[in-house]
């Protein structure tokens, strides 16, 4: 048979059983939750650290920011916010403290690194390690209450449904790459933050999308240049001196 014919056959095939959008690699029987958990505990432990350049979007302007990031385990996290001047706003954490400074103001912001705090740059109640697990391209880890259940919801994806004291952790995953693609927290049957992972490159996600459906705020993430495991020394995450500091709730925030 010739070549042509024989990709006529395989296209005649795919119309004839619907045209699936999504072929799956490795067949459904031999997809389990333990096996899709173990490649994303696998991924989680193999990046502890990033410095990365990337651009953000987020807010009503939807105008794409300068960043540069560094991210350290179990709860490191700075975000320098650039413009074409240069530093426009320094945002970090140690995991006990929070601040924020601009340095045009001569101020630096603090308080303690709660969920309510991070809120409100984030627009999402999370905690630091929350947030270090999804700037580390992975979704933030639940002690479970119960087994996690594997459903296909249609022939596109698998979601794994990890029970949690505060709800429910809902994990998407590509039927033909078992790449993950999103992750979702429920809590009483609604949800309350979307984070999807894209563009991946050597297992590694470049495109990371937040969504906060009950407040509507929504970002956009895309690394652009990114060293993993970089060795990062601690006084980066440190509150930077300032000729005053103000409490962190005393800030205006533009989202």
């Amino acid at each position: 048979m010739s070549r042509v014919s024989a990709w006529l056959l395989v296209g005649a095939a795919l119309a004839l059983s619907g045209c699936p959008g999504r072929v799956p690699i490795v067949p459904p029987q031999m997809v389990t939750a333990e096996g899709l958990l173990e490649d994303v505990a696998v991924r989680r432990a193999a990046t502890t650290s990033l410095k990365a350049r990337a651009r953000l979007r987020s807010g009503l302007a939807g105008v794409w920011a300068r960043e540069a990031v560094v991210v350290r385990r179990p709860r490191d996290v700075r975000v320098d916010v650039l413009s074409p001047f240069g530093l426009a706003l320094a945002l970090g954490t140690n995991g006990h403290v929070l601040w924020a400074f601009p340095p045009d103001e001569g101020v630096r912001y603090e308080g303690p690194a709660t969920p309510d705090n991070l809120s409100r740059f984030l627009g999402a109640s999370v905690r630091v390690e929350d947030l270090v697990d999804i700037l580390l391209g992975v979704p933030p880890v639940r002690e479970l209450i119960g087994p996690p259940v594997l459903r296909r919801p249609d022939q596109d994806y698998y979601r794994i449904d990890l029970p949690h004291d505060e709800g429910v952790q809902a994990l998407w995953f590509a039927s033909d790459t078992l790449e993950l693609e999103r992750a979702e927290e429920w809590i009483a049957d609604r949800l309350v933050l979307r984070v999807a992972f894209d563009d991946y490159r050597d297992a590694f996600p470049h495109a990371i999308d937040v969504a906060v459906p009950p407040t509507g705020v929504e970002a956009n993430l895309r690394y652009v240049q990114v060293e993993r495991n970089a060795v990062v020394d601690g006084s980066v995450f440190a509150p930077p001196p300032a000729p005053r500091a103000l409490p962190i709730d005393s800030i205006h925030v533009d989202r």
